[in-house]
């Protein structure tokens, strides 16, 4: 390693990470623009972060996500371009605004659903009855698979992110590896048994839709595992860490919260407040494939090198006063869905889920707060960042979705969001 490598070092375990996240990205930041971090490079400003995440044939996403050896083609992040460019183009219209905008009536019901028991009981674990399972509701929808077998998803989806740590290597002991391995494959061998039988078949899903393609744009059936399980692993519990850091900054920002209640057409501009803040994802990964300098550090090929998205979201000069939390910045873009040709597919797929969330709990449950004595901890070490637990209670009332249907459709209108626009 390069001897411009060689000074300032600090170790993730340096930072506040699970009781104070705002502390550990103050922290990080004071470092400096790029700080050697854990075997590698952390960039932590807006310009140095897109610089690398703007440059994949320098800074590779594939050879980041070859560490973790899947057996399976990771697609599309796990690819560099020109293969990553071909999958991004097949992908692409079936998570645009367009292709996802039908889903919301039935994916409204759903979370109506979720939440009016709560509004009777009066309290709940929100990242277990809420967070933790809309998303996984949303996938099994969206893929046209039964919604019974959510609590399964979820035990996969846990087993699988359970395995790395934020650097990409696996974090567990041997025989814990050996355990989430086994569970693993069960959903390995779920998707490899239903790819072939979904094949041909027509079908409004975007599994079916996908496995009809022909030509240049047909996926093999591995391609279409790699897929799904992708999906499982970068896009559930990203959506369920989102949503519970959102409602958390809403606890402990009191004045933020009656706002969107007062005013749900601001929960859009909400969205990207608390996504700027709590990236669900913030070490997003890179490896350099040849020598190259970055804020004035001469880097060899195969130095890691990894964006902290969290950190340069918290940039003065793109965003100032970073730490306060303020629904009225207007276009002052953050970094929390990616950069360049990797920026996150399913960005518009999990504004709609946040806004339909935050959207029916505030309308149901507009008075909550966290439960007396519990101090809820960011998940750690892990590759995405989440809370373990949040307990609210609130007012019980006999709560009732009856008008559901003519206010939804009213807000659907009303607070699209910045996808609405899209195509």
């Amino acid at each position: 390693m390069s001897d411009d490598l060689n000074s300032g070092k600090i170790t993730l375990d340096d930072l506040p990470i699970s009781r104070d996240r705002d502390a550990a990205w103050r922290q990080l930041r004071e470092h400096g623009r790029t700080v050697l971090l854990d075997g590698g490079l952390a960039a932590t400003d807006v310009d140095t972060v897109e610089a690398v995440l703007r440059q994949p044939t320098i800074f590779s996403s594939k050879k980041a996500f070859d560490v973790l050896g899947s057996p399976l083609p990771l697609v599309p992040i796990a690819f560099d371009p020109p293969d990553q460019t071909r999958y991004r183009r097949i992908l692409q219209p079936f998570f645009s605004p367009r292709a996802i905008r039908p889903l919301e009536e039935e994916l409204r019901r759903q979370i109506i659903e979720i939440i009016e028991p709560l509004v009777q009981r009066g309290s709940c674990e929100y990242v277990s009855e809420v967070a933790g399972i809309f998303p996984v509701q949303v996938f099994l929808t969206l893929f046209g698979l039964p919604l019974e077998m959510r609590d399964q998803f979820i035990e996969w989806k846990d087993a699988i992110l359970g395995l790395s740590d934020p650097s990409g290597n696996t974090a567990l002991d041997e025989a814990a590896t050996e355990a989430a391995m086994a569970t693993a494959l069960g959903l390995f061998g779920y998707l490899s048994d239903l790819v072939p039988t979904r094949r041909g078949v027509a079908g409004d899903d975007v599994l079916s839709q996908l496995l009809c393609l022909a030509g240049e744009e047909a996926l093999t059936d591995e391609e279409a595992v790699g897929l799904c399980f992708l999906f499982v692993l970068a896009g559930l519990d990203t959506v369920v860490d989102a949503l519970s850091f959102g409602m958390d900054r809403l606890i402990r920002n009191p004045d933020r919260r009656r706002e969107i209640v007062d005013d749900p057409a601001l929960i859009p501009a909400a969205i990207e407040e608390l996504l700027r803040l709590d990236p669900p994802a913030p070490f997003v990964p890179r490896v350099t494939t040849e020598e190259t300098v970055l804020d004035g550090r001469t880097l060899p090929a195969g130095t890691r090198v990894t964006t902290n998205l969290a950190a340069a979201n918290r940039d003065e000069t793109r965003h100032p006063d970073p730490y306060t939390v303020n629904f009225h910045r207007g276009e002052s873009p953050h970094l929390s869905f990616g950069a360049g040709v990797h920026r996150c597919l399913g960005s518009h797929l999990a504004r709609l889920e946040m806004r339909l969330v935050f959207e029916e709990w505030h309308r149901l449950i507009p008075d909550y707060d966290l439960a007396p004595g519990a101090s809820p901890q960011v998940k750690w070490p892990r590759g995405t960042l989440g809370l373990d637990v949040l307990p609210l209670v609130f007012p019980a009332s006999a709560g009732s979705a009856g008008s559901a249907g003519s206010e939804a459709s009213a807000r659907s209108g009303a607070s699209a969001g910045p996808e609405a626009s899209a195509s």
